[in-house]
């Protein structure tokens, strides 16, 4: 009986275990593959190994991910954007929170891709409104799309 319980329990580790291990095995390759490419200089590096490298750290990057998903972030932009256009209705008020959480939106979405902004300057009127449209672009052209294509049967 004990002999049975010691080989279960072995077995168990195993299977437990040696997945675990793995992972540390290829995270400790990875991370000496990074180096040793890093210090190669001058040398033409098989493409593969670059992007093996590139994928890894992506991944790596999105486990210790901080603070809301691009995707939400993405996604709230578009929401607020779309109630700004179509604020005419609303109390001078509304419109300014709207504007005012779009934003702090932009801001965030800027910090989270390391873009310069100065949305947090004190500026109002067609300054801010530029410094959005210059953000919008240049979020636009690292892949956030803040303008959903139109479909063809949406009337104009």
């Amino acid at each position: 009986m004990a002999v049975q319980l010691g080989l279960c329990v072995l077995a168990i580790v195993i299977m437990a275990g040696l997945p675990i291990l793995i992972l540390f095995g290829q995270d400790a390759a990875v991370r000496q593959m990074d180096r040793t490419l890093r210090t190669i200089q001058g040398r033409r590096v098989d493409r593969s190994l670059e992007e093996r490298l590139e994928h890894h750290r992506n991944v790596r990057a999105l486990k210790n991910q901080r603070g809301m998903p691009i995707e939400r972030l993405g996604a709230d932009l578009r929401r607020l954007r779309h109630l700004i256009q179509h604020s005419e209705h609303h109390s001078a008020t509304q419109q300014e929170a709207l504007r005012r959480a779009y934003d702090s939106a932009l801001a965030d979405t800027c910090q989270m891709l390391s873009i310069e902004h100065e949305l947090d300057r004190p500026t109002a009127g067609i300054e801010r409104d530029i410094e959005r449209v210059r953000i919008e672009a240049n979020l636009e052209s690292r892949g956030i799309v803040l303008t959903p294509p139109r479909r063809h049967d949406q009337n104009a």
